[in-house]
């Protein structure tokens, strides 16, 4: 995973960008109770794999690589407008 980090070209910031996804889980798995924090957490989650997806294709990975980003994008996106219902 380090070696991924560093060909998107965010090695330095790795540890910051996965305490980021840890605190985006944990508030999604508390968002179950608490809706605001469902929805707040979704958002942020979608921004930043939406901005995973654009990273790939800036590094012009191949669509089976950017598969993943793509899906989890899809997969907040879904949760966000479900928690705004």
């Amino acid at each position: 995973m380090v070696s991924e980090y560093a060909r998107w070209g965010y090695s330095n910031q790795r540890i910051l960008l996965g305490c980021m996804q840890l605190l985006g889980g944990i508030g999604l798995l508390v968002g179950l109770t608490n809706s605001v924090l469902l929805s707040v957490a979704s958002f942020l989650l979608t921004f930043m794999m939406i901005t995973a997806v654009l990273v790939r294709i800036k590094i012009k990975d191949s669509l089976i690589n950017m598969f993943p980003a793509v899906f989890y994008t899809c997969l907040n996106f879904i949760i966000l407008y479900n928690s705004l219902i």
